[in-house]
């Protein structure tokens, strides 16, 4: 069994014709617009801003990699690093390590990279140890010499 529809009042819901429709009406304002074309710029400004970050992550003007290491003596290791660097016009300074038997931290020392020279330079690096180094590392490379290092002319 089934009640018959109630009429709605067509002051409040409108007429009984424009119930039947299947599409509502849209509203005629242009806010709708304005939004969705802010919200597409926003989304084109964070895709812009995410990809300038990660390429500029992604750059390195400078970088080391260990060729070889020796034990000196008890308290000093001997290492040999290659240095890369894009422009051989600005100094540069890198930074590596000596290791002990638990791979922990024993020694660390900064060397300056002059400018000028070759793209790709090795050096030796002596590195006092507090303990008995068995291993070297490399920790990175920069451009941006910090205030304590000076550069000899």
């Amino acid at each position: 069994m089934s009640t018959p529809a109630a009429r709605r009042p067509a002051s409040r819901y409108g007429s009984d014709s424009s119930a039947s429709s299947p599409l509502p009406k849209k509203p005629g304002g242009i806010a709708g617009k304005i939004i969705a074309v802010v919200a597409v710029l926003v989304v084109i400004a964070v895709v812009l801003a995410v990809g300038r970050y990660m390429m500029n992550r992604n750059a390195v003007d400078v970088s080391v990699a260990m060729v070889s290491h020796e034990r000196i003596d008890d308290e000093t290791m001997r290492l040999w690093v290659d240095v890369t660097r894009e422009d051989t016009t600005v100094p540069s300074y890198c930074i590596v390590t000596s290791l002990n038997y638990g791979m922990a931290e024993v020694g660390r020392r900064e060397f300056l990279v002059p400018a000028g020279g070759e793209t790709v330079e090795r050096f030796e690096v002596d590195i006092p140890s507090r303990d008995l180094p068995v291993s070297g590392g490399v920790y990175g490379c920069s451009t941006s010499m910090p205030s304590y290092l000076t550069v000899e002319e």
